[in-house]
């Protein structure tokens, strides 16, 4: 009997420690996974919740709380279920992110609550705090969406295409922890490409990134200024003139430059601006010319549309995977590599059988040795003075961050990236929007359900009868 009560008192002993090792080992686990988080998407074939260095890198700094308040819209739940996974992505990489998911259907009460304490005048919104800061996102803000029609309804169907909501929650976040503007000023009166221009040779769709990245455009006319005030000039920028540039202009730019300041100036070919003599004293030659290169063209397009993918290890083009797209582009080369004042680098470049037209004629295109200038050409350049402080980029075609082709390629990411470089941002790599893969229905025939229903209801279920009849059968013997 002793004997007996102390073998039960022994097992239960093992069992109630192995219960508490098992709990033990829970809550440790617990302990671990919410000290050292970490996230993984097996089921998603494509990037989409996996956030980029810049990202990381503006998480990672931060000193104070910033909350989410989504109004999420039931008739758009596959955006808001994508953006709710995409702000727990930033929930592990910082403890100060958090959230609320607010149905604007069922949560009635607290929607009116909110949108009285934010003012919020559009329903599918997105307000982000920090401090007594705040930064309001639409819905065209975090995606892209294509329309298609109904045949049954002959009303629209609204498809979710592009997921833009890390490019556009990341530069939120910057504008509301760094307030401070950055003045981006585009010279007028010389017929460039205007930042108010809703043509396809405007740069509105430009002037939607740089605000989305915290860059105010803002238009400056140079005549009559005594200097640029580099204080409330971030960059300089000149967008494709068309006129000639006067002397005096050009020598606002050149004490601009040489105090310190930073431009960004696109010069398309066949076209005297005044500042070709102005960029050798920064190390750069722009060229009379025609970019053309026939080993990369689009079919169809022309010579003239040149695809350009060969890009210089430069944080401007480090992160660039895919081409960009010129238009009647012109050569910008480097002077002398070996200049230690004005350092200068090209960035993007044709391939090895591109070649500079020289001739004037456009209806026709044969390399001439010795005339035309010999492949890889540089398109684009940038330069750093490391004692002033000066930096500029030169594009030879300014249509690339036209509305037109803004949008194609990397040009946006090349834009942007040159205009980051400038204002020396260049831990704010470039985000780009992501394409959302189209989801598989899998469209199974009679046979096909019938064959799956044996297998679930009849094959899988003997199977297993089978293994413990001949269990049993075992036991007995």
């Amino acid at each position: 009997m002793h004997t007996a009560f102390k073998r039960r008192l022994t097992y239960g002993t093992n069992v109630l420690a192995a219960i508490a090792l098992a709990l033990a080992l829970v809550v440790m686990a617990n302990w671990i996974a919410r000290k050292y988080p970490r996230r993984h998407d097996f089921l998603q074939t494509s990037d989409l919740y996996q956030l980029s260095p810049k990202t990381k890198s503006v998480l990672q700094s931060l000193d104070q709380d910033i909350r989410f308040y989504v109004f999420s819209n039931p008739q758009d739940s596959e955006l808001y279920s994508r953006l709710e996974r995409l702000l727990k992505a930033y929930q592990v990489e910082s403890p100060r992110i958090s959230f609320e998911m607010t149905d604007q259907v069922r949560d009635i009460s607290r929607m009116r609550q909110l949108v009285r304490e934010f003012g919020v005048d559009e329903p599918d919104t997105v307000v982000i705090t920090y401090g007594d800061r705040k930064k309001l996102l639409t819905e065209m803000d975090l995606a892209e969406f294509n329309f298609r029609l109904n045949d049954y309804t002959g009303g629209q169907i609204k498809e979710l295409r592009q997921l833009k909501a890390e490019q556009a929650i990341t530069s939120a976040i910057l504008e509301l922890v760094n307030p401070r503007k950055i003045i981006a000023s585009f010279t007028v009166k010389h017929g460039e490409k205007s930042i108010y221009g809703y043509d396809d040779n405007g740069l509105t769709d430009a002037k939607r990134f740089l605000d989305r990245d915290n860059i105010t455009p803002e238009p400056i006319e140079l005549v009559g200024m005594s200097e640029i005030p580099v204080t409330n000039c971030d960059i300089l920028v000149v967008a494709g003139p068309t006129r000639k540039f006067l002397d005096t202009e050009v020598n606002l730019i050149r004490r601009y430059l040489n105090s310190g300041g930073h431009a960004l100036i696109m010069l398309d070919p066949r076209i005297e601006s005044g500042l070709e003599q102005l960029l050798p004293e920064y190390n750069l030659k722009v060229g009379n010319n025609v970019v053309v290169d026939p080993e990369r063209q689009i079919p169809g397009a022309g010579p003239l549309q040149l695809v350009v993918g060969l890009y210089r290890d430069h944080p401007i083009t480090s992160k660039l995977q895919t081409f960009t797209l010129f238009f009647l582009a012109r050569s910008i080369s480097v002077l002398d590599e070996a200049n230690n004042v004005n350092v200068a680098a090209p960035v993007a470049l044709t391939g090895q059988r591109g070649w500079g037209e020289t001739r004037s004629e456009l209806d026709t295109f044969k390399h001439d040795k010795g005339a035309d200038l010999d492949g890889p050409v540089s398109i684009a350049c940038a330069v750093e003075n490391q004692k002033t402080g000066m930096r500029l980029v030169v594009f030879g075609d300014s249509d690339f961050a036209s509305n037109r082709d803004i949008g194609t390629g990397a040009n946006r990411d090349l834009f942007m990236n040159s205009v980051n470089w400038l204002v020396k941002r260049e831990m704010l790599v470039s985000i780009g929007p992501k394409t959302v893969a189209e989801m598989k229905r899998l469209n199974l025939g009679q046979a096909q359900l019938r064959l799956i229903t044996i297998m679930v209801v009849l094959v899988v279920p003997s199977c297993a009868a089978v293994a413990g009849f001949f269990v049993f059968l075992a036991r007995r013997r």
